[in-house]
C-alpha cells in the first residue's frame, strides 16, 4: 500500500431541492431565490477522509445513510453542493444497475462506448474484449440492445467491463447482490486479484462479512455524516449496536440497547441492555482471558452471568469467530434458572469444545439474551470476543480451510452397485 492517496474527499456535502408540487419549480424559477418554495435534503453532510492508494475501504450504513451519493461523488457521476473529490489514477465505477449504459446501443457498443469514457482507445478495447465478453458469458446477447437484458445480464457486462480495463481505483456500490452464486463467486475471486496487484477498491456493502473479506478499513455513515471510520471489525459491531438500538426504540418507544462496560477493559467492545449482564469469564486451566491450544485440544471456559427475574427465556450464545470476526461456529444454550435473591438471578456454565481449527488467532463472543423463538431473541449483554485462543500445529495436519472436519479417505474395490 503506498503512502499517497488514491481518493481525498474534503468536507463534501450533496444538498437535494425537494418540490412537493411540479409547479412549485416553476414558481422558485420566476422568483429568482427571493422566496423559496422547496425543501431541502441533505443527502451528505461534511464528510472527509482519504484512501490511500493500494487500500481496500468498506463504506457501510442503512439504506437512505448517503453511501450511494458518496460513490456518485467520488465517481464524477454528481456534482458535490460544497467541498471536494480528488482521485488520481482511472476509476471504473459499478454504481447503480445500468448506469453508464445507453439502453438503445448494443452490448457491444456499450462496451466500446464505456471504454471511450474510462479513456480507452479502439485499439485497446479491441484488444481486451475477448476478456469482457469471456468474463460476462451472456453469449449472443452481446449484439442484442442493452433494454432487451435481464438484471443479472447487465450486471455481468457492466462488472466486466469494469474490472477488464485495469483500473488504478474500482468503486463496487452493492452491485454483486443482483447476480446468480456462481457469477457472485467469480466477482469475488477477481477482486481479490485486483485489491492483490494493487488497485485501490471503494466498496459499499450491506453485508458485513463481505466488508471484512474483502476491506482493511471501514467508514460507517449514518443520516448523510461519517459516525466512525476505523477496522472493519469495529465498525461492524458499531453498526450492530445501532441497528439493535434502532430495533428497541420502535419496540418501546426508548433506546434500551447501549454501550456497556466491557470485561476486557478499554481494549474491549460490549453493548446491551440493563436487564443483565455477563459477570465473568475465563479459561479454565488458569482462569485468564487468553489461552495457547493444541491442535484438536480440547478447549475450555467458565463464565458467570446475573439478568433480572422478569427475563423469560434466558440463554446464552457463545460463538467462536477467526481473527476478522467471521462466524466460525457457535452454539445457543438455556440458562438454568434459580431463585432469585432481590430480583436477580445468577447462573454459573462452563462450555468446552476440541479445537480441530487451522492454526491461528480465534476469538470468543459471549452473548445474553431472552430468546423468545429459534431465531428471535432479544439482546440483553454482548461481550465482542471477550476470549481469545491461539491454535499451534507443531506438525501441520494436510486439511483445508478453517476447520478440519476429519474427512476419511479409502478405495473402493469393484464397481459400486448402482452406478453405470
Amino acid at each position: 500500500m503506498s503512502s499517497e492517496p488514491a481518493i481525498r474527499v474534503s468536507n463534501l456535502s450533496k444538498c437535494y431541492q425537494i418540490y412537493d408540487r411540479p409547479q412549485d419549480r416553476l414558481k422558485q424559477s420566476l422568483w429568482r431565490g427571493r422566496k423559496q418554495f422547496y425543501r431541502e435534503f441533505r443527502a451528505l453532510h461534511d464528510v472527509s477522509f482519504e484512501v490511500m492508494r493500494g487500500q481496500t475501504v468498506g463504506i457501510v450504513g442503512r439504506n437512505g445513510s448517503g453511501k450511494s451519493t458518496l460513490l456518485q461523488l467520488i465517481a464524477g457521476t454528481l456534482t458535490p453542493t460544497s467541498g471536494s473529490v480528488a482521485v488520481g489514477g482511472r476509476i471504473a465505477a459499478l454504481l447503480e444497475l445500468g448506469s453508464g449504459f445507453n439502453p438503445d446501443f448494443t452490448g457491444r457498443e456499450n462496451v466500446y462506448m464505456n471504454g471511450a469514457i474510462l479513456g480507452l482507445g479502439r485499439a485497446e478495447i479491441d484488444r481486451r474484449f475477448d476478456d469482457i465478453t469471456a468474463f460476462a458469458d451472456i453469449g449472443e446477447f452481446i449484439d442484442q440492445p442493452v433494454k432487451t437484458y435481464s438484471s443479472g445480464m447487465m450486471v455481468r457486462l457492466a462488472f466486466s467491463v469494469s474490472v477488464n480495463v485495469e483500473p488504478d481505483i474500482l468503486i463496487v456500490d452493492e452491485a454483486l447482490a443482483v447476480g446468480d452464486a456462481a457469477f457472485q463467486f467469480k466477482c469475488l475471486e477477481r477482486l481479490e486479484r485486483l485489491t492483490a496487484s494493487g488497485t485501490t477498491l471503494l466498496f459499499a456493502s450491506h453485508s458485513m462479512d463481505m466488508i471484512k473479506n474483502f476491506c482493511d478499513h471501514a467508514i460507517y455513515l449514518r443520516q448523510g455524516v461519517k459516525k466512525a471510520s476505523g477496522s472493519p471489525e469495529e465498525i461492524g459491531e458499531l453498526y450492530l449496536l445501532e441497528a439493535w438500538q434502532e430495533q428497541t426504540r420502535s419496540q418501546a418507544g426508548e433506546e434500551r440497547v447501549a454501550l456497556k462496560p466491557s470485561l476486557k477493559g478499554a481494549e474491549g467492545m460490549a453493548f446491551g441492555t440493563e436487564e443483565g449482564r455477563v459477570l465473568r469469564a475465563g479459561f479454565a486451566a488458569d482462569g485468564g482471558l487468553f489461552a495457547v491450544c493444541a491442535l484438536g485440544q480440547r478447549i475450555a471456559f467458565e463464565t458467570e452471568v446475573e439478568f433480572q427475574e422478569s427475563v423469560a427465556n434466558p440463554h446464552l450464545s457463545v460463538i467462536v469467530q477467526d481473527r476478522r470476526t467471521l462466524q466460525v461456529g457457535g452454539q445457543t444454550f438455556a440458562i438454568p434458572r434459580r431463585p432469585a435473591q432481590a430480583g436477580l438471578c445468577r447462573a454459573s456454565v462452563r462450555c468446552d469444545f476440541e479445537g480441530h481449527l487451522a492454526a491461528g488467532r480465534y476469538f470468543v463472543t459471549l452473548r445474553l439474551e431472552d430468546r423468545r423463538a429459534r431465531d428471535v431473541f432479544y439482546l440483553i449483554d454482548k461481550q465482542v470476543g471477550l476470549l481469545s485462543f491461539e491454535i499451534v500445529a507443531p506438525e501441520r495436519k494436510p486439511f483445508l480451510g478453517l476447520v478440519d472436519l476429519g474427512i476419511s479417505f479409502a478405495e473402493v474395490e469393484g464397481k459400486r452397485a448402482g452406478w453405470d
